[in-house]
């Protein structure tokens, strides 16, 4: 595992708003190759599940 992807896994799961502001800020930069993108499916799989 990458010290980046270490990295991301931890800040999702002790400052969650970071990691969505970093999320973003990779997305919005088309760095798609560090996107954690197990957790970001969650997120966004646990969002439609609220909306139904």
């Amino acid at each position: 595992m990458s010290s980046l992807k270490a990295h991301s896994q931890t800040l999702y799961e002790t400052d969650y708003l970071q990691w969505i502001e970093t999320t973003v800020e990779k997305l919005q930069s088309q760095d798609y190759a560090n996107v954690e993108w197990e957790n970001l499916i969650e997120e966004c799989d646990s969002l439609l599940s609220e909306s139904r």
